[in-house]
């Protein structure tokens, strides 16, 4: 996928609202068409751009990453806001729907992490608001027939010399139909009065008066609530289930068979808990029935022995070992690990003949919508998805397979209402996805002063770009580790060992493994790295990232 270079004066295309005020969009490198904002009804908000000022003197930021708790939510339209120069008391924000407009510029989809939301729109956003500004200072102009050179803007408002001032609202539908500017300056970052100042969140009080709608919260009329009896074993399959007991249950609606087990669909969800918790399944667990993880780390220690594809060799670190006055050795071993999300999984959905809604906490809008479509057996544009605000994500919000928004569509469909399925914590602790599991081996040598000499380190794991959108993306950028990048790696008690690479153009860090685990090894005079094949298993595995 090659990232689309624009010249800036392409970069912003403008239209007006039906029901008056001023609306922005922005070209997306790794979108294939413009972000233009589309008409609207004078009550129904149609979100398909960036920004929008209305007559109302609201100015609203479409956020197209999804706010978890890292706070994308204040950050992209503090971004756009400082350009603008708007009053920030009157600043709002709305959640973008799945559209290619809104995709990531680097990833090519619809998606938040790797911690890369507020790098790779500070430009995208700060242009919008610099182009606002630049066509209200223009109508501001006509209508007092002077120079724009002369005229500032100050808190959403436009001042001349003269003490005149119109205010964005009372300008925005005149600013819609300026003739967008070719180039924009953006501010020096020594007069940002936003940017790097720590403002309000804009989601807190929402937060706080408990109108902020996360995706255990949605409750539409006529949906019922399904929870899952899961495999416990992965790979596994029912055989055959009793639901005698569970469907003479009080409140219980239905019982039926889906892919991943046997979902319970009722008026509330302790009562399809409980029924679930009542229902006798005989599963065949298959190959994975008789994995054992201490096998799998002993395989993961046999691994470490042997180097892999170098990654980094800097000197001569086995000659610089073998000379060194001591070797000292440690092994370090990380379990598979939930994500832990203080919110448990959920995905509500409304399925029917020609379309289908889906009200989640997803990370990962483009494919979720592709997978729930596939499921539904509709087209992609019939298939909607309202984010809602995630209660964490860490990633497991973000998996290949879509699991937990494809597992729902598949339980509205066998109950032919609308449901909103519920994980439990055990559900996701014992069958979600996890942190993949490592093993670091570290091998170093110290002098008779005890400066090092010699430093060998080698990981082995499981790696989580295998089979997901990003693998071919990593082999087509070749972002794969090389001598002349910095090769990070973190350990920290309770998670999973990360793998960051930095990506020169952009900063981007990307996590986890590309069908290989790393072996590192020397010292400021000798250091090597490698990368060696890891084990595959089928255990599932998702990345660690957040924002």
């Amino acid at each position: 996928m090659n990232t689309i270079q624009m010249e800036r004066r392409k970069f912003l295309k403008f239209s007006v609202a039906a029901s008056g005020g001023l609306l922005i969009g922005l070209y997306l490198p790794g979108a294939s068409k413009f972000a233009v904002a589309e008409e609207r009804a004078a009550n129904v908000f149609m979100p398909n751009a960036f920004l929008r000022i209305g007559t109302d003197e609201r100015v609203t930021v479409i956020v197209n990453h999804s706010e978890m708790g890292q706070g994308v939510y204040t950050a992209l339209p503090m971004l756009l806001a400082e350009e603008l120069d708007a009053d920030w008391n009157k600043v709002g924000y709305e959640s973008a729907p799945v559209d290619l407009k809104y995709n990531h510029p680097v990833f090519g989809m619809q998606i938040t992490g790797g911690s890369s939301s507020v790098w790779s729109a500070f430009e995208q956003y700060r242009n919008a608001g610099a182009a606002a500004r630049a066509m209200l200072i223009a109508a501001a102009a006509q209508q007092w027939n002077a120079d724009p050179a002369t005229l500032r803007t100050e808190s959403g408002i436009v001042l001349d010399g003269a003490n005149r001032k119109l205010s964005y609202g009372q300008l925005a539908e005149a600013a819609a139909k300026m003739t967008p500017p070719q180039k924009v300056t953006l501010k020096d970052p020594k007069a940002f009065k936003l940017i790097g100042t720590p403002v309000k969140r804009l989601d807190t009080p929402e937060k706080i008066n408990g109108k902020a709608v996360f995706g255990i919260d949605v409750k539409n009329p006529g949906m019922l609530t399904a929870v899952v009896a899961r495999a416990p074993v992965f790979g596994a399959k029912v055989k055959s289930f009793d639901d005698s007991r569970a469907r003479n249950m009080p409140g219980v609606r239905k019982v039926v068979a889906v892919p991943s087990g046997v979902a319970v669909v009722a008026d509330f969800f302790w009562q399809a808990k409980m029924a679930r918790d009542a229902i006798r399944i005989d599963w065949d667990e298959g190959a994975m029935h008789a994995f054992s993880t201490t096998e799998m780390m002993q395989q993961f220690r046999e691994q470490a022995k042997s180097p892999g594809k170098s990654v980094r060799h800097d000197g001569d670190p086995d000659g610089a070992l073998a000379q060194a006055a001591q070797k000292i050795e440690a092994v370090y071993e990380v379990p598979y690990l939930s994500h832990l999300m203080m919110e448990p999984l959920n995905c509500a959905v409304d399925l029917r003949a020609d379309s289908c809604e889906i009200w989640t906490g997803t990370q990962f809008q483009t494919v979720d919508r592709a997978a729930a479509a596939k499921a539904a057996g509709l087209p992609n544009e019939k298939v909607q998805i309202h984010t809602t605000f995630l209660g964490g994500g860490f990633g497991r919000r973000a998996t290949p397979q879509s699991d937990f928004v494809v597992e729902a569509v598949h339980v509205a469909k066998a109950a032919g209402v609308p449901v909103k399925v519920v994980w439990t914590r055990e559900d996701d602790m014992q069958g979600g996805w996890y942190r993949p599991a490592f093993l670091h081996a570290i091998v170093g040598g110290v002098d008779a002063s005890g400066s090092p000499v010699s430093w060998r380190s080698r990981l082995v794991g499981q790696p989580i770009m295998a089979g997901t959108p990003f693998e071919g993306m990593m082999k087509e950028r070749n972002m794969t580790p090389h001598p002349s990048r910095v090769l990070m790696i973190f350990l920290m008690r309770f998670r999973i060992w990360r793998l960051s690479l930095t990506r020169p153009r952009s900063g981007c860090l990307f996590n986890g493994g590309d069908r290989w685990a790393t072996h590192t090894q020397g010292s400021p005079r000798n250091v090597s790295s490698t990368n060696s094949q890891l084990l595959r298993t089928r255990i599932r595995t998702s990345s660690g990232a957040i924002c």
